[in-house]
């Protein structure tokens, strides 16, 4: 009987394993709804109503995402008093620091002639602490500039939908800039 056993465990034991497919998180997010922001600062936009606007000082303004545990910080700069060539420059420093793990950079560019405003939306592929940042300008008055971030480890893969999720809420968002 024992020998029996031993033989049936011996069997069953020995089978190769089978591996497990692939599968993919099966996030499913609310479907974005806008409204206007509203702030006494010489610039308007349409926010996705899950991102609850903060106003900071200097017109800086905070959407937080609490839902998905990430902030989208927004900065305001008076071309007046700062030049865009630093800012641009500046820009490109905060990309080249966050896109140290960079697998690959991807770089969307918008622009609205009607409404006077150039824009850059870019996204960072790897595990970098922030891995969307754009800016918004007319290049002779205003400039805003912003990045996301998520309050967890840094990991692409995990993250990846709550970025894209984002990212259409920062097009939506450049879409709908207004200098007053």
């Amino acid at each position: 009987m024992i020998r029996l056993l031993i033989l049936v465990f011996f069997i069953l034991g020995c089978q190769s394993p089978i591996p497990k497919p692939k599968a993919q998180l099966a996030l499913k997010y609310p479907i974005p709804q806008y409204k206007q922001v509203s702030n006494n600062c010489t610039y308007t936009f349409e926010h996705n109503q899950l991102a609850l606007p903060k106003l900071l000082s200097s017109c800086g303004t905070t959407l937080e995402y609490t839902l998905l545990n990430a902030k989208l910080y927004l900065t305001y700069f008076d071309l007046t008093k700062f030049s865009i060539d630093t800012l641009l420059i500046d820009f490109d420093k905060r990309l080249k620091m966050f896109g140290k793990q960079a697998v690959q950079v991807d770089e969307s560019v918008f622009e609205n002639k009607t409404q006077n405003v150039l824009g850059s939306c870019i996204t960072i592929v790897g595990n970098s602490p922030s891995n969307l940042h754009f800016f918004g300008t007319d290049t002779k008055k205003h400039y805003l500039t912003g990045s996301l971030l998520f309050e967890a480890t840094p990991n692409y893969d995990s993250l990846a939908p709550a970025i894209a999720y984002i990212k259409n809420d920062v097009q939506r968002l450049l879409e709908t800039l207004r200098w007053d």
